[in-house]
């Protein structure tokens, strides 16, 4: 297994360096995000999906930041692409246009309305782009439910904030060996045409269950 990890790790370095020599002129990559509710119920669980639109974002990452007494409980992205540490959830992606994944909200009210933030960053492992992906905000009260419609959120990817601090070094650790397992594990996945729900953690992700 080494050993192919270290052939799709030159074969990729093979294409950074392809992809620095071309220079595209301006890496066009949007990243929003939408939730099925903005107002889900104490303990319920709600989908948020992140679409990835413009070019450039061939191969490369998503971290996602979960508001404190949010749970990460699954997503339909590939099992092997997900990782999670604390609030935040990243992403590898390989060409994909569309992420999911599914959020419990706290299960007590507590004095009033619980609100909180997602926010997120992508990042270009090619050419070194990145940008953040704008705020979402959410707010759990019992009684409500999904009945509004949330407003998608984005930022374009020229002059992007900052990124929030150890988001490369996540690639920058992993490497080229996990890229070249994500291309690796992706093609076998497209041709077992897998689907479901799935996450991982840096070892194995425990599911959560809907307590909802």
């Amino acid at each position: 297994m080494l050993v192919i990890l270290v052939i799709f790790a030159a074969a990729l370095l093979c294409a950074t360096a392809n992809a620095e020599t071309t220079k595209p002129a301006v890496t066009r990559t949007t990243v929003t995000r939408t939730t099925n509710t903005t107002t889900p119920a104490p303990g319920s669980t709600f989908e948020v999906t992140l679409n990835l639109t413009g070019t450039g974002l061939q191969i490369g990452g998503v971290v996602e930041t979960i508001p404190d007494g949010f749970a990460f409980v699954r997503t339909t992205h590939p099992e092997n692409q997900t990782y999670t540490a604390g609030q935040k959830v990243v992403f590898g992606v390989v060409n994909e246009t569309v992420i999911k994944y599914e959020v419990q909200a706290p299960s007590s009210e507590g004095a009033g309305a619980t609100t909180g933030i997602f926010n997120g960053e992508w990042y270009n492992a090619l050419t070194k782009a990145k940008g953040e992906i704008g705020s979402t905000s959410v707010s759990v009260r019992a009684g409500l439910g999904a009945a509004e419609t949330p407003t998608p959120t984005s930022t374009p990817a020229l002059s992007p904030p900052a990124l929030v601090p150890g988001f490369e070094a996540v690639f920058a650790v992993t490497g080229l060996f996990t890229v070249a397992a994500v291309l690796l594990v992706f093609v076998q996945l497209k041709k077992k045409g897998g689907d479901g729900f799935s996450g991982r953690s840096g070892r194995p992700a425990k599911q959560v269950r809907n307590r909802s």
